[in-house]
């Protein structure tokens, strides 16, 4: 009791000292005298973003009315325009949120979900930590096969719900269901950084590294050079998430005189053979699961592209046919107080990046050293850290590439200091986007979920990037002299 009411105070103490902390944040950046390399629209929109952060992290206001005050503090001081600002509602993150949780209503409601979740667990996560090392591995697996994210969050979405069902775990009470959801965005992100193919925004740093040194990257030398830091990361995340949420639950909750393995089997025993509705379900999942795989291939298939979100959509669409699907309108569980958070915090991230405010930061940073007068160790773990954490200014991949890379790689060309052992690195973290919920389209479909908060996910994905950050130390006297990239 004694340490609830700890807890409690400290939380009260953080609301209060949150607030009163962004209010100082907003006013010492939106007052001070605008740098000559950072436009006043720049420097509104850095306020602003200073400002929502503290606000989400210490959780002194709701998420969602955090949200709302970016948007119209963005349009009062002209941090972005107001259509601009209201326009990000309409951004393809938000639908493709919006039918990820049709899809996964659909999926509960047909019994397909909790027919999938119950086997995964009864066969390989009769415990809480085989579970997350069952879903880590079939995010690996679908990261070989699915290229996108965004279209693997939703894939799984369905399954972790159910199976966080089955260990009876309450949204933003259980150990348990934190560890699982921020652990699938990182699963998500850092399984992807392995793989070449697996997001656009590596095979768009593969194709600057050849343009600007005249080196070739092929698919198996990004594997064998990346996935090794992946897997050990990954391995991290699972500790550091034991450390930070020790799991309240070890096994699912267990009939009387049963194990979990008995009752769990019994349970999916007893759902008997596929109705027709499940099998209807499945359909309308393979083929979404069919049409996010072959992402790129659709003009020789069909002879025309359906985009990642449209998929999404369609599948949205297929649930809702009579005859076809599955679902209704009230049926669909949408968490829309999620949603506005989500629209807002992505209007002010987008802003950083539209305003240029990012780049100002970025640029600064780099400006700070001495790059030349640095031993090549100290360089390629400023160069490391930076390009990692980048991703805190940057909302979006693409960007952080075509503002990154190019630089990264001058500054190797300037010290003399061989292009690859800096610029493939550091497109290793183009992915590590695993702090906030803005930063990628995968944290904000889990986010939704409620599982976690802003802080949960912001301690944890630092802790996890820093591990990153010292295995890349590591690998320098290692594994990148064995591979030759040393």
């Amino acid at each position: 009791m004694g340490v609830q009411k700890k807890k409690l105070a400290f939380e009260q103490w953080m609301k209060i000292a949150g607030l009163a902390v962004a209010l100082l944040v907003f006013a010492a950046i939106y007052t001070m005298p605008t740098p000559v390399a950072l436009t006043l629209q720049g420097k509104s929109a850095l306020a602003i973003f200073g400002m929502v952060f503290v606000l989400w992290v210490s959780q002194a206001i709701p998420t969602y009315a955090s949200a709302l005050l970016a948007i119209v503090m963005l349009s009062i001081t002209g941090g972005w325009t107001q259509k601009e600002a209201l326009a990000v509602f309409g951004q393809d993150v938000i639908w493709l949120m919006l039918a990820a949780f049709v899809i996964t209503s659909g999926m509960e409601k047909s019994g397909v979900a909790k027919r999938l979740a119950l086997f995964i667990v009864s066969k390989f996560g009769t415990t809480a930590k085989k579970a997350l090392i069952a879903l880590g591995i079939v995010n690996l697996i679908l990261s070989f096969i699915v290229p996108s994210t965004t279209a693997r969050a939703a894939m799984l979405l369905p399954i972790c719900m159910m199976i966080l069902q089955v260990y009876q775990s309450i949204p933003g009470e259980s150990n348990f269901g934190k560890q699982l959801m921020i652990q699938e965005v990182h699963f998500n992100n850092i399984t992807t950084s392995g793989i070449l193919t697996a997001t656009a925004g590596q095979i768009m740093a593969v194709g600057y590294i050849k343009d600007m040194t005249g080196m070739d990257v092929t698919w198996g030398d990004w594997l064998i050079a990346s996935m090794p830091i992946a897997i050990l990361t990954l391995v991290c995340s699972l500790v550091i998430g034991q450390l930070l949420f020790p799991s309240e639950v070890k096994t699912p909750p267990a009939s009387s005189g049963k194990s979990a393995k008995d009752a769990l089997g019994a349970e999916l025993k007893a759902l008997g053979k596929m109705s027709g509705t499940e099998i209807r379900a499945i359909i309308i999942f393979a083929i979404t699961v069919f049409l996010w795989a072959t992402d790129g291939n659709h003009l020789n298939l069909f002879g025309f592209q359906i985009s990642l979100v449209m998929v999404a959509i369609l599948a949205a669409l297929l649930f809702y046919l009579p005859y076809i699907g599955v679902l209704n309108w009230k049926e669909t569980k949408i968490p829309w107080d999620l949603m506005v958070f989500s629209a807002g915090a992505y209007a002010a991230g987008l802003a950083l990046d539209a305003s240029g405010a990012a780049s100002f930061l970025l640029n600064g940073i780099f400006d700070k050293f001495d790059l030349q007068a640095l031993p090549q160790f100290a360089l390629f773990m400023i160069v490391m850290f930076i390009a990692s954490f980048s991703h805190l200014v940057f909302t979006s991949k693409t960007v952080r590439v075509v503002i990154l890379l190019p630089a990264i790689i001058l500054i190797a060309q300037k010290v003399g200091v061989n292009p690859m052992l800096l610029a493939l690195p550091a497109s290793f973290t183009i992915c590590d986007s695993i702090t906030l919920p803005p930063h990628c389209k995968p944290n904000l479909i889990f986010y939704s979920t409620g599982y976690f908060t802003v802080k949960d996910q912001f301690v944890y994905g630092m802790l996890v990037l820093v591990c990153k950050w010292l295995l890349f130390g590591v690998a320098y006297f290692t594994w990148f002299r064995i591979i030759g990239l040393v």
